[in-house]
């Protein structure tokens, strides 16, 4: 049963260990904010920050994120500088999945 810190919380989970990452936090956590792409982490539609990296959450699976921290667009909470620049500037996304052109 994988033990996760998720955005500061600690979750111990009834999971398979290949579970992917994605998955635990959409189906068993009912964090939506990290969202299903591709499936084969191209896209990062499912990019979270594991120990302050950018990682996709699809392709991971969740026993290899035992023991870190994993801040999802969740975890950042209300009057974050960065939630603030999108408001502003009227983003529709993120930018994790637009392509690198």
């Amino acid at each position: 049963m994988p033990l996760l810190k998720i955005n500061g919380t600690t979750h111990q989970l009834d999971v398979e260990d290949e579970m992917p990452l994605l998955w635990v936090l959409r189906d068993e956590l009912g964090m939506t904010g990290t969202k299903f792409g591709c499936g084969i982490g191209q896209c990062g539609a499912c990019t979270v920050h594991v120990n302050g990296e950018a990682v996709r959450s699809c392709s991971l699976p969740v026993f290899s994120v035992q023991g870190k921290e994993i801040i999802t667009i969740e975890g950042l909470g209300e009057n974050h500088p960065v939630q603030k620049a999108w408001i502003e500037e009227q983003v529709p996304q993120c930018g994790y999945c637009i392509s690198g052109r």
